[in-house]
C-alpha cells in the first residue's frame, strides 16, 4: 500500500469516529433534556395541586364568613387576603390565578399556575378534572424604541 491510500484510510476512519461521537452526544443530550423537562413539569404540577388544595382550605375558611376566594374584579381572580392564607399553607414559586369559580357549589373550576418555563392549567367540568402542563419556550425577542416625530 502506498502512503496516499493509508492517508485516505486514516482520514475516513477519523471522520467516522467523529460522526459517531457527535451522534452519541446529540442522542445523549436529547435524552437528558427529555427527562429534565419531564421531571420539572411533574414538579410544577405538584406545586399547582398544592396551591389548589391551599385555595380550597382558604375557601372553606372564607365560606364561614360568607365570602369567597374568587373575586372577578381582580385581575388574577383572587380576593383580598387569600394569598396570605395560601402562603401560610404552601410557598408557591410562581404566579397563580383563578380563572373560573362555581359560586353555587363554592369550588374552583379553573386555575392557572406559571413557574419558570412551565404553565399549568386546571379545569373542572362536573366530575371531570384535567391538568395540562405546557413547556414555554421563547422563540423570538425584539427590543424596539418608539419613533417620535418632532414638528418644527
Amino acid at each position: 500500500m502506498s502512503d496516499k491510500s493509508l492517508t485516505k484510510f486514516n482520514i475516513a476512519n477519523i471522520a467516522r469516529i467523529i460522526l459517531i461521537i457527535v451522534g452519541v452526544i446529540i442522542i445523549g443530550l436529547s435524552v437528558f433534556f427529555f427527562f429534565k423537562i419531564r421531571t420539572e413539569s411533574k414538579a410544577a404540577l405538584r406545586e399547582a395541586k398544592n396551591i389548589r388544595m391551599a385555595l380550597r382550605v382558604a375557601d372553606i375558611e372564607m365560606y364561614a364568613q360568607e365570602k369567597s376566594v374568587f373575586d372577578p374584579n381582580n385581575y388574577d381572580g383572587i380576593a383580598d387576603g387569600v394569598k396570605a392564607k395560601v402562603e401560610q399553607i404552601t410557598q408557591p414559586d410562581g404566579a397563580y390565578a383563578i380563572t373560573s369559580y362555581n359560586t353555587r357549589s363554592h369550588e374552583i373550576t379553573g386555575m392557572t399556575y406559571r413557574t419558570g418555563h412551565y404553565n399549568v392549567v386546571f379545569r373542572k367540568e362536573g366530575d371531570s378534572i384535567t391538568w395540562d402542563v405546557t413547556y414555554l419556550m421563547r422563540v423570538y425577542h425584539f427590543d424596539e424604541e418608539d419613533t417620535k416625530i418632532v414638528k418644527k
